[in-house]
């Protein structure tokens, strides 16, 4: 506290006589005192409330009380002095009773302790709790991704002995640049397998998420519920280039088979068909004579494709860079329709990804596919990227015949299957639409968007507790992938679960490496949907604030989703009524989610739909 001496404070000249008056009051070392023990009460707290279950508020609440009482502590230092007689005012105290220099020393001992309890407490937390955290985490992932895992594989507990996946060839070049070259050598036998018939294939998400992790075979084929691995190496030089693969079986680790390929670049193509017809041949697969047959392409061209397989798997903004990489392809290669399959594949994902709207996005993606198909008609993801851009224009006819040729000629494709569940969701067709998400992940287990579909064709069905569960085990399963946390968010909403919608919009926003002010209009959503008192400026908030993985303006069916669960769901029509004008949309899944249920009897609704050409019953089609 303050002590008194002779003068007074207005004796002191400038910036020092002002410090020195701090430092005799002792406001100085009080400002210390505070801010370290407030930082050591901040960590203590951080630490305690999350194992009592507090909800995230109480930790805000204690920051704020602590920097609320910073001031008023400062300006009653500065005011008063502590006396053997109680507090006092400076100005009071005489002289001789001033006791300031013991208060100095008291505190300046009590800082000591405390900045002494703070640094303990820091260690402690950095080499004791960080890393029991950290073990703790990956525990629980490990978990997660066992139990998806498992669930993908419950109906077969017995692997299907012409089942397959295709690990990541690794890179025996010296050069990292060179990773996404062997990484395509896979991508190409992978796509290649696929159009095998009779035969299961991982798929590629699946088969990667073991990419430079030494593993048990074992252990893989029980996570894929394949019978058999294939794995390999590639090694480049020049316009050399060495391939070895060998055939797993991995119930009994024995090799089935073993090769190795030295070829010139410009035979690539012909050593990828040879490995995908031995390796067929072992599975004892029929493979229609000439089935995997292509022509030559230039080097240079098959390169680009490789590059841009490898971008478009990530999804995301790498898909700009995808549909770089397969134009420098065709502008190499004009004939080239794998190529020009994949990028229309690209470009019909666009929409989805923020990275292009549908009127200019679409239009391309058609032209692209239909240049593949006009060199040759079985290019498998050139239909995909058919499908899914008639699915958002309504062309449901059409996209329906498309889909049944892609899937005729790739069974084992499962971006095929789910973009299938998709457009069966779309239409309707839930019972369906179920079957064929839960197909594509079992294809590939471990790709979050089959999951995904799988918890939203549960919830199309009614099925809320099982599809709030399916999210739960998608999030858990990939903590690091923003997408999951994302999708669990807008669900928790939807099941009105506020705690949980918070939890998943922070994480996905730690994720994105959103800092508090760009966090702050999603929390405002969250609590305006649950508080029914700020519902109306929630809803007025909304048709402005970024909401989602991107942080744009919410989409109108986010934003009429948002309505409903305002309760105003009549509010909602007017901009169910302007997208239905508009012709076209890449989310046409959404307009059968039950939070529209109290307005599907409505006219105007009903209208809606009929506009969309909705419902449309599809061609029946086999299952591969």
């Amino acid at each position: 506290m303050a002590t008194r001496q002779d003068e007074s404070p207005s004796t002191g000249r400038g910036s020092s006589g002002f410090f020195a008056e701090l430092k005799r009051r002792n406001v100085i070392r009080m400002a210390g005192l505070y801010l370290v023990g407030a930082w050591l009460v901040v960590q203590v707290a951080s630490t305690m409330l999350p194992a009592f279950d507090a909800p995230s508020w109480v930790l805000r609440a204690v920051i704020i009380a602590l920097a609320i009482g910073f001031i008023p502590v400062l300006v009653v230092s500065w005011v008063f002095e502590l006396t053997p007689a109680g507090l006092k005012r400076d100005a009071e105290v005489p002289a001789s009773e001033s006791i300031a220099p013991q208060t100095a020393r008291r505190l300046d001992r009590i800082l000591l302790v405390v900045a002494i309890l703070a640094l303990g407490y820091f260690a402690f937390d950095k080499f004791v709790l960080a890393p029991r955290r950290d073990a703790a985490l990956l525990t629980q992932v490990e978990q997660a991704r066992s139990a998806v895992a498992k669930q993908a594989n419950a109906a077969a507990p017995a692997a299907d002995p012409k089942s397959i996946a295709v690990l990541p060839f690794v890179n025996m070049s010296g050069d990292a640049k060179d990773e996404y070259f062997s990484d395509g050598i896979t991508e190409e036998i992978l796509h290649a397998l696929a159009q095998v018939p009779d035969l299961k294939v991982a798929g590629r998400t699946s088969a990667f998420a073991f990419k430079g992790k030494a593993q048990d075979l074992r252990k893989v084929g029980e996570a894929l519920g394949v019978a058999v691995v294939l794995e390999g190496s590639v090694q480049k030089a020049g316009d050399e280039v060495r391939i070895t693969a060998q055939l797993v079986d991995v119930r009994s680790g024995y090799h089935l088979w073993s090769s190795k390929y030295d070829r010139k670049l410009t035979s690539i193509f012909a050593v990828e068909d040879e490995i995908s017809r031995a390796i067929a041949a072992k599975l004892q697969a029929q493979l229609a004579d000439g089935g995997l047959t292509r022509k030559p392409v230039d080097p240079r061209a098959h390169d680009f494709y490789l590059r841009g397989l490898t971008l478009i798997a990530a999804r995301g903004p790498g898909l700009r860079d995808a549909v770089a990489a397969f134009r420098g392809a065709v502008e190499i290669a004009p004939d080239y329709a794998q190529a020009w399959g994949a990028m229309a594949q690209a470009e019909a994902l666009y929409p989805s990804y923020d990275l292009g709207s549908m009127q200019e996005a679409f239009p391309r993606a058609l032209t692209s596919a239909q240049r593949a198909l006009a060199l040759n008609p079985d290019t498998a993801s050139a239909l995909v990227a058919q499908g899914m851009v008639y699915s958002g224009q309504w062309q449901w006819a059409k996209a329906d015949a498309a889909f049944a040729r892609a899937r005729a000629l790739a069974p084992g494709d499962a971006e095929a299957a789910c973009q299938y569940a998709q457009f069966l969701a779309a239409t309707g067709s839930f019972e369906q639409a179920l079957a064929e998400a839960e197909r594509a992940q079992k294809l590939d287990p471990l790709a979050p968007v089959n999951g995904a579909w799988v918890g939203w064709s549960l919830y199309f069905l009614h099925r809320n507790d099982e599809a709030w569960a399916q999210f739960q085990r998608m999030a858990a399963a990939f903590p690091d992938y923003a997408p999951a946390q994302t999708v669990a968010a807008h669900f928790a909403l939807i099941m009105q679960r506020w705690p949980d919608a918070e939890r998943y919009a922070r994480k996905t926003g730690r994720l994105l490496g959103l800092d508090a002010q760009k966090m702050a209009p999603w929390i405002d959503v969250i609590h305006g949907v649950a508080d029914p008192a700020l519902h109306a400026s929630t809803a007025e908030r909304l048709k402005t604030t970024p909401w989602g993985l991107h942080m744009r303006a919410a989409s109108p069916y986010t934003y009429t989703r948002m309505l409903c669960l305002l309760d105003d769901c009549t509010a909602a029509l007017p901009v169910l009524e302007q997208i239905a004008a508009q012709g076209e949309d890449a989310e046409p899944q959404i307009v059968w989610m039950p939070v529209f249920d109290p307005i599907r009897e409505d006219p105007r609704f009903k209208a809606i739909l009929a506009k969309m050409g909705l419902p449309y019953t599809p061609k029946a089609v086999a299952s591969p």
